[in-house]
């Protein structure tokens, strides 16, 4: 999972910035974790395809992990 440190000082940009790239880091953990191309993932999200227990947990972890990045770059300017 790629997190890149955001560089300004703006709390409102640097928030934006995080909140926009959580899509496109969402879409390529689960890929990478689940072992799916771009357009499985893609074909996963639109169908009623039924998830192995691995990839609900793996799903779940890339999910929790992102929004935690989030949460950890709140708590950086808390204590600004």
């Amino acid at each position: 999972m790629e997190t890149k440190k955001l560089s300004s000082f703006n709390l409102l940009s640097d928030t934006h910035t995080a909140l926009t790239r959580l899509p496109k880091s969402f879409r390529e953990s689960v890929c990478h974790e689940c072992g799916w191309s771009e357009a499985t993932f893609y074909r996963k999200a639109r169908g009623k395809n039924t998830f192995s227990n691995a990839e609900k947990e793996k799903i779940l972890a890339v999910t929790d992990d992102l929004l935690k990045s989030v949460l950890e770059q709140n708590v950086g300017y808390r204590q600004r």
